[in-house]
């Protein structure tokens, strides 16, 4: 069986897309002054190149971290675990260790449990469960969290506060 790999992003407010667009359009706009100095165009002189040079560097560094952790966070269904990204890291929640996915009736949220290790010494390493908030449209709660109780071989889905819990 063939497991097509499926995105989710991170949702976020919109103010937050807005302001992290105003902030990269700010260091472009940095980013093209300091070119402009460095070649001395546009009668703008460059007084210290090194400076100037690593201010480009910077700039554009900065504004791909930002753009990568606004842009390009997310969830990724993969063939054996769940990819959780936040801007350039991954974590990898292996399907086995997903125990449950809960949602409330009115899908207001999505949390996912997993077993994990508390670090530490191999001989005094303790099996805990981490809870984790999903953040994802709630359109896509009930898709989101059947495909992953349907990769797991022991998670369920279960939505708190419907008829059939009270």
């Amino acid at each position: 069986m063939s497991i097509v790999k499926k995105r989710y992003f991170y949702l976020l407010h919109p103010v937050y897309h807005v302001f992290a667009a105003l902030i990269v359009i700010i260091m472009l706009a940095a980013f093209i002054v300091n070119v402009l100095r460095l070649s001395d165009a546009a009668g703008l002189t460059s007084y210290n190149h090194p400076l100037d040079i690593t201010a480009c560097v910077v700039t554009v560094l900065a504004a791909a971290l930002l753009s990568s952790f606004v842009w390009g966070s997310g969830y990724t269904l993969g063939k054996s675990a769940l990819y959780i990204n936040l801007g350039p890291f991954v974590r990898r929640v292996p399907y086995d260790d997903i125990l449950k996915m809960r949602s409330d009736e009115k899908r207001t949220a999505l949390a996912m449990y997993y077993a994990a290790e508390i670090k530490g010494k191999k001989e005094e390493a303790e099996a805990a469960v981490k809870g984790e908030m999903i953040r994802i449209k709630r359109d896509d709660y009930d898709a989101f969290a059947k495909s992953v109780a349907k990769l797991s071989k022991r998670a369920e889905y279960e939505i708190v506060g419907s008829e059939e819990e009270e």
